[in-house]
């Protein structure tokens, strides 16, 4: 029996599902089918949230968002490691023009709140990220390798942080700080 395109897609979000657990528990996820939607949503407890996943392939959409409850002081901890094209925000695409002057969106890593911190490994052309922290002690370390990725970067409160790196040829940046 051939696989129908609709049960295809039940068995990539059901992979999908079970990689979101994974890494929302803390653990170290792996993902090689393209293309994938990769969208994990939380909020942490008082010691926080930690992601470390490695994705190989191209096509990927890609959101990740960490937030902190209200009275909780612990850490947001993102390890992104992702080899491979067109990933961030495939589907419809988008930025441009200075990463579309930053409105943010394609591929969107978000943290909100206390000790944030981002590490994140880009690896193949045409990618597109945004990365946003708004709260607390945020650091970014980000090294994008290719052609012709775009990337956008927003941080607002307190001692913000950016080593950001772009190797190859047509790659464009916006980074915008701001403290209170």
């Amino acid at each position: 029996m051939v696989a129908t395109k609709e049960q295809k897609d039940r068995d990539m979000i059901k992979h999908l599902t079970t990689v979101a657990v994974m890494l929302m528990s803390g653990t170290m996820a792996h993902a090689t089918s393209e293309p994938n939607v990769i969208e994990l949503l939380g909020q942490a407890n008082d010691q926080g949230n930690y992601i470390e996943t490695n994705i190989t392939g191209s096509n990927n959409a890609l959101t990740l968002r960490q937030s902190m409850g209200s009275a909780s002081l612990g850490n947001n901890v993102m390890n992104i490691s992702i080899n491979g094209d067109s990933n961030g925000g495939p589907s419809g695409f988008s930025f441009t023009g200075v990463a579309l002057q930053s409105g943010l969106q394609p591929g969107v890593l978000l943290q909100e709140g206390y000790n944030n911190s981002m590490l994140v490994d880009v690896t193949g052309s045409s990618n597109l990220f945004s990365f946003l922290q708004s709260g607390s002690n945020n650091a970014l370390t980000a090294k994008i390798s290719g052609t012709g990725n775009q990337a956008a970067v927003q941080q607002y409160g307190q001692n913000n942080h950016v080593s950001l790196s772009q190797m190859g040829s047509g790659n464009s940046i916006s980074i915008s700080q701001r403290s209170f």
